[in-house]
């Protein structure tokens, strides 16, 4: 599945950044929140019982640094939090999410993301 890296609040674009988070007004955090749900809504048609371990994979805009996690983390809970609010796992805390693992692989000018796989019955 392919997770956005920016997300609309009306019409400004907002990069989902550990840095950018901070500091967004708490009604903007809502609302980046519900437009990125949305955005993945169509995919999230499953039901996975027990233990999953969540699989990152970030394609970069440019060849800038980046603290990888300053990248993944928002991204990982708004995508955390859509998987608990339609049903698709039954919590995400540590008694369902057991690992989750980043991967950086490269720069994709045309489509940068960042790709998940779920892995279950561990």
């Amino acid at each position: 599945m392919t997770l956005p890296i920016v997300a609309f609040s009306g019409k400004t674009k907002y990069y989902l950044n550990l840095n950018q988070y901070r500091n967004w007004h708490y009604a903007v955090s809502n609302n980046l929140k519900k437009n990125f749900k949305e955005s993945i809504a169509s995919e999230l048609f499953f039901n996975i019982k027990g233990e999953v371990h969540v699989e990152y994979f970030y394609y970069a805009p440019d060849k800038r640094k980046r603290d990888l996690m300053n990248v993944v983390a928002v991204v990982d809970k708004f995508f955390q939090d859509a998987l608990v609010e339609k049903r698709c796992i039954e919590a995400d805390d540590t008694s369902i999410v057991k690992k989750v693992s980043v991967e950086y692989k490269g720069i994709d000018k045309t489509n940068p993301r960042i790709e998940v796989n779920l892995i279950y019955n561990l």
